[in-house]
């Protein structure tokens, strides 16, 4: 074989070898991008703030309970609307269905047991005449949770609801769960509720 068929043929397996490489990374990035898994968390906006980080210990701590208020009454003042204060009956009520969704990996209005919000808030002893509520899954720390819920038109209208006088919050984490974070807000008004001391 003369020298220049060697060359030509060198050549050609060269460039067989570069295409065949090539189809190789490109087949690999669209491997990535078609086969990679979306995280469940993905559709309950997740993120992170430094500068408010929630721990697997947050449930012991009520830092969080006002930091929520705070950044709901300051959502409200915003656009004229007078604070929320804090309600112990339906601290309580949000505060087992945090528990419930972590404990039960899922989250959803409605309780493991089947209970409805107004069941539960009843349940607490509250006594309502308008109630609202908001649950969100996988946050990890109040300001991210918050811009989520406002980036919600429904949530953000149970942010903003005029009717609503009170408040209660709740936080449970469970690090063997699918989103490890399960926040609940619950707002109310009662004909004989009170604001907690």
């Amino acid at each position: 074989m003369s020298t220049s068929m060697q060359r030509y043929h060198h050549q050609k397996a060269t460039f067989l070898l570069y295409g065949l490489i090539m189809a190789l990374i490109c087949n690999a990035a669209l491997a990535v991008e078609t086969h990679s898994p979306m995280a469940i968390g993905d559709a309950v906006a997740q993120g992170h703030n430094a500068t408010n980080v929630t721990t697997r210990n947050l449930q012991t701590q009520t830092g969080f309970q006002a930091l929520l208020l705070a950044a709901v009454n300051k959502e409200r003042a915003a656009v004229g609307l007078p604070s929320l204060c804090m309600n112990t009956k339906l601290q309580s009520a949000a505060q087992k269905h945090s528990n419930d969704m972590a404990a039960n990996n899922f989250m959803s209005h409605t309780g493991s047991n089947g209970s409805s919000m107004s069941q539960r808030i009843t349940a607490s002893g509250f006594k309502w005449t308008a109630i609202a509520e908001n649950v969100a899954a996988g946050q990890k720390d109040v300001t991210t949770m918050m811009q989520a819920w406002m980036n919600s038109a429904g949530h953000k209208k149970n942010i903003l609801g005029s009717k609503y006088k009170m408040f209660g919050c709740g936080y449970a984490y469970n690090a063997n769960s699918i989103y490890k974070r399960y926040w609940t807000q619950e707002f109310g008004t009662g004909s004989s509720e009170s604001c907690s001391s």
